[in-house]
């Protein structure tokens, strides 16, 4: 069949890409500025970014890499290298693929790995995204002995990483926030996106109002939206997009943003949250017995206290009373 909405679905896809990222020239002056001593031979600063999903974080800092420090950058995601082992496995195997260095069977130790690695003496801006997910920050120590500067990319906000005093010490980040998106910088950033790879005739500006309004700041939540409407629209056989296309699309972005989100949370917040929707509602203190009661080892009220403000933050329960009645439901 041939496309008369979707034209290319290249910009709409989750890894891609812009020549210019939009909305974010502050962020950008300022981590270029901070970076820019490493083709200097100085030391940059440390950075670290977060912000909630959706707010071009990833997506800033790639293309920041990719058009100032290209070959001098490494960018890696914890989600699936979560240990010391794992990422000084992958920044061998970007950087060094054609040696003995770079060559990695899986089978060698951490120590032997980092010994690989200074040996190199090369220095590369790290780029550790889903830093949250890294389950030891010993490898951190590594490259800040080895003046490789590091950029933590984390949903979360810095001060509850549980680091040794030592790393972080060393490190000395740079605290960088990437706020939510207002729905102007959205509508910019989808007529982008519809420049790139959308029929313009096919939406109407009130549409691409519509969409931007309607995703609370979540730039992926938008190109979601516009994407899925375009393919329904086709499907359907019709020439334009409709209200209809987009709420729709709508219903689809918002199971989408849950999965994604749920996929955030670590074992214990995975806990709370379905102990939370199998109740609907509960008071903080009969929630915070039954979480006891189902996790192993020690659960401190401190920790249960940062994971409800995480789940709060991401938009996944909110508060219904306070004080000591304080209640939580599902969003």
């Amino acid at each position: 069949m041939k496309r008369t909405i979707l034209l290319d679905e290249v910009p709409f896809n989750e890894n891609f890409i812009p020549f210019q990222t939009k909305c974010r020239d502050k962020h950008v002056d300022q981590i270029v500025s901070s970076l820019d001593p490493i083709k200097k031979g100085l030391s940059p600063r440390n950075i670290y970014v977060y912000g909630l999903p959706g707010v071009g974080k990833t997506t800033t800092i790639k293309s920041i890499l990719k058009e100032n420090f290209g070959d001098m950058s490494v960018y890696i995601n914890c989600w699936n290298n979560s240990t010391s082992h794992k990422v000084i496995s992958e920044f061998l195997k970007q950087t060094d693929p054609t040696s003995k260095i770079g060559f990695v069977h899986g089978r060698e130790s951490t120590s032997e790995l980092i010994k690989r690695f200074e040996q190199s003496k090369k220095k590369y801006i790290v780029c550790l995204d889903e830093a949250d997910h890294l389950k030891d920050h010993d490898i951190l120590y590594i490259f800040a002995r080895n003046s490789c500067p590091v950029i933590l990319i984390s949903n979360h906000s810095y001060s509850p990483m549980k680091m040794d005093g030592r790393i972080k010490s060393s490190l000395n980040l740079q605290e960088i926030e990437f706020k939510n998106y207002l729905a102007g910088d959205i509508t910019q950033i989808l007529k982008d996106r519809i420049n790139l790879g959308l029929n313009p005739d096919s939406i109407t500006d009130e549409l691409i109002s519509e969409i931007a309004n309607s995703c609370n700041g979540d730039a992926r939540a938008g190109i979601q939206i516009l994407k899925n409407a375009a393919i329904d629209a086709e499907s359907k056989g019709h020439k334009s997009i409709t209200i209809d296309h987009v709420k729709a699309a709508s219903g689809f972005a918002r199971k989408y943003r849950l999965s994604y989100l749920l996929g955030k949370l670590n074992d214990h917040q995975k806990t709370i949250y379905e102990i939370i929707k199998q109740n609907k509602s509960m008071d903080s203190g009969k929630l915070f017995n039954e979480y006891r009661m189902r996790m192993s080892g020690t659960v401190t009220d401190r920790s249960y206290r940062n994971y409800m403000s995480r789940m709060v933050e991401l938009e996944l329960v909110r508060v219904i009373s306070s004080g000591r009645w304080k209640k939580y439901e599902i969003i």
